[in-house]
């Protein structure tokens, strides 16, 4: 009966601890979590679940770790961070198997040793952020093979044993920032060959060894900020052609050490803000091509960033140039040669006014130029309108207010008209400005078409020499004698406009003849025989003669129930007409050019005749006196006579 009473009241008090929980926490029995806030707890408590795996004890009085923490043996996670705690036991962790991260940062720990951890053998993370610690001895680490991150950040560390991590080949983030630390710890980091994050800011260096971080060929990280470096060399960053991040910003550098940087050709972040140079120059960062986010914010000497700054980082996704107090020149091209922009942060300058032209703003989703003295007037135009534009969300985020003139100062810009703005004279000066390009290109465009024009004779008897006119035998034959006729008559001779040289019509002895070049071509007879010529009446009285034979013949087709033929005046009614005499030879060319005559001869339409026509001038193969030569001539048949072949009677 005895033992039987006991095993209940065993089983009722651990009933009543897995139903307790202390007040101020928060006890989760499902997910075994237990988080107590702030309070006035100095121990750990002693009747929580003992099968808890979170417990956070977070802004109490804890001062010490007791042997109660030997209870919870399935914690994965023990958070006692902001507490009082003055010194660990040693192996005061042997029964935590199981657990994985522990946070003791910001207590007033002073020193631990090589036992403190005894028994941790599955330990992640490790916290000893803002403490009093002031040493790393020997092989202090060395009972945690599975440490991945080490936290020493903010104590007063000063001195870095050689094998202080030793037996740390898993670490891969290390904090050391905000220590007292004179020199990098070469030594010390050699055997962690994993080392993937470095956080040696906020100490005193002064400078970097060459050859500091030679071993750490796995470190992607660096971060050296707030370190009183004043100049960099080009062994500073020796053996980190790996790293993807590098901030030395809060540092002493007069220059962008443009050289020294050059090496990192992986690099992909880089703050390089709180310095103390002047000008971000052309090409500042050259060598960082894979580049994507930069921050310069706090160079309190900062003035002016050049054209072409960040030219050599076309990867550039996000710039940050905020808080430098005297930058008030953003030359033109400054953010030139930037297809992959992003993000473009302006706030907090001194910069009067900014171009639209600075930044590309096709794939531009976030620009803040808030906190500048901005002068409101006509240049920011465009700028008012990319606000108003804006989604009603994003119009309670801080706002560009103007800074000047004084009548708008205080402003929202986004709030303001053109008119307040003063673009009126300036629009329409730009109205006027457009309207002369207009003018000018116009009139430029009619005298290219009239010199064209003018030059048209030229321009055509140039591309019929270079083969644009066509390709065949003729056609090139054609345009030789074309030339040759042109030569003879002259260029204003040649290109009467609404002129041909001869009128023609088909003969009857001459109908069927072969051109030697192709075609038929037909003379009349009266003009094809070789006769005397004369200005005299003689001449004038031939010529009644033929007119008056062609209007006999004209006369005599015109009856249809007759058929009459008229030769050399004698008539044969209904009788058989005479065959028809056989054709005369072709006549010779004449000798000698062709000459001119300015008088004017009428053409005669009947089907026997041809006679020569002309626009003001009539082509005569006879000299001004009496001159015997044939009118026609083979040499220029081609262009003067040829007939098509399937041509009908005219």
């Amino acid at each position: 009966m005895k033992c039987q009473a006991v095993g209940l009241l065993l089983l009722a008090a651990v009933a009543s601890a897995v139903s307790y929980c202390p007040a101020r926490c928060v006890c989760d029995d499902e997910k075994l979590h237990v988080t107590c806030g702030e309070g006035e707890l100095d121990v750990l408590p002693i009747a929580l679940n003992p099968s808890i795996g979170r417990l956070v004890i977070k802004f109490n009085r804890i001062k010490s770790i007791d042997s109660s923490i030997q209870f919870y043996t399935e914690l994965t996670m023990l958070d006692l961070s902001y507490n009082h705690l003055l010194s660990i036991p040693e192996r005061i962790f042997m029964y935590q198997k199981k657990l994985l991260q522990l946070h003791l940062n910001n207590n007033k720990l002073g020193s631990i040793t090589n036992r403190t951890f005894g028994g941790l053998d599955e330990l992640r993370v490790l916290n000893l952020r803002g403490n009093f610690i002031d040493a790393v001895g020997v092989e202090m680490f060395k009972a945690l093979p599975k440490l991945e991150e080490l936290n020493l950040g903010q104590n007063r560390i000063a001195t870095l044993h050689a094998s202080a991590f030793e037996g740390l080949g898993n670490l891969r983030v290390l904090y050391l920032d905000d220590n007292s630390i004179s020199t990098i710890p070469t030594m010390s980091l050699t055997p962690l060959k994993g080392l993937a994050e470095l956080f040696l800011g906020t100490n005193a260096l002064f400078k970097v060894l060459p050859g500091a971080f030679e071993g750490l060929t796995q470190l992607r990280r660096l971060d050296i900020h707030g370190s009183m470096l004043v100049n960099v060399t080009s062994d500073t960053f020796r053996g980190l052609e790996n790293i993807r991040s590098l901030d030395i910003s809060d540092n002493h550098l007069l220059k962008v050490p443009t050289v020294q940087l050059s090496i990192l050709k992986r690099l992909e972040e880089l703050t390089i803000g709180q310095n103390d140079f002047e000008i971000i120059p052309e090409g500042a960062f050259f060598g960082l091509s894979n580049l994507k986010s930069i921050d310069i914010s706090g160079a309190l000497n900062l003035r002016q960033v050049q054209s072409g700054a960040f030219s050599a980082n076309p990867n550039l996704e996000s710039i940050t140039i905020a808080s430098n107090k005297e930058l008030q020149e953003l030359d033109e091209g400054a953010f030139a040669g930037l297809p992959h922009i992003r993000k473009v942060s302006l706030r907090d300058n001194k910069i009067g006014t900014f171009h639209e032209e600075l930044l590309p703003w096709k794939h531009l989703t976030e620009f803040d130029l808030t906190e500048n003295p901005l002068v409101c007037d006509c240049e920011v135009l465009w700028l008012r309108n990319l606000l108003q534009r804006q989604s009603p969300e994003s119009r309670d985020e801080p706002q560009i207010v103007c800074g000047g003139p004084d009548r708008l100062h205080g402003e929202l810009l986004r709030d303001l008209t053109a008119d307040l703005l003063g673009c009126q004279h300036l629009q329409s000066k730009e109205r006027a400005i457009f309207g002369a390009i207009i003018v000018a290109s116009a009139a430029s465009l009619t005298t290219l078409v009239l010199i064209v024009y003018r030059l048209r004779h030229r321009i055509l008897d140039t591309l019929r020499r270079t083969g644009w006119s066509g390709s065949n035998k003729r056609a090139t034959l054609q345009e030789e004698k074309d030339v040759e006729v042109q030569k003879s008559l002259g260029e204003v001779e040649y290109h009467q406009p609404h002129c041909n040289i001869y009128t023609y019509n088909y003969h009857q002895a001459y109908r069927n003849y072969q051109h030697p070049f192709g075609g038929q071509y037909t003379l009349p007879y009266p003009h094809y025989q070789t006769h005397q010529v004369g200005s005299g009446p003689q001449s004038h009285q031939t010529l009644q003669h033929h007119h008056q034979l062609q209007q006999q013949q004209q006369q005599q087709q015109q009856q249809p129930s007759a058929s009459i033929v008229s030769v050399t005046g004698a008539v044969y009614g209904r009788q058989k007409a005479p065959p028809p005499p056989p054709p005369p030879p072709l006549p010779q060319t004449p000798k000698g050019p062709l000459s001119t005559s300015s008088s004017t001869t009428s053409s005669s339409t009947s089907s026997s005749g041809l006679s020569a026509v002309s626009c003001g001038t009539t082509v005569s193969g006879v000299s001004a006196q009496t001159q015997s030569s044939a009118i026609y001539s083979p040499q220029y048949a081609h262009h003067i006579y040829e007939v098509p072949k399937n041509v009908s009677d005219t």
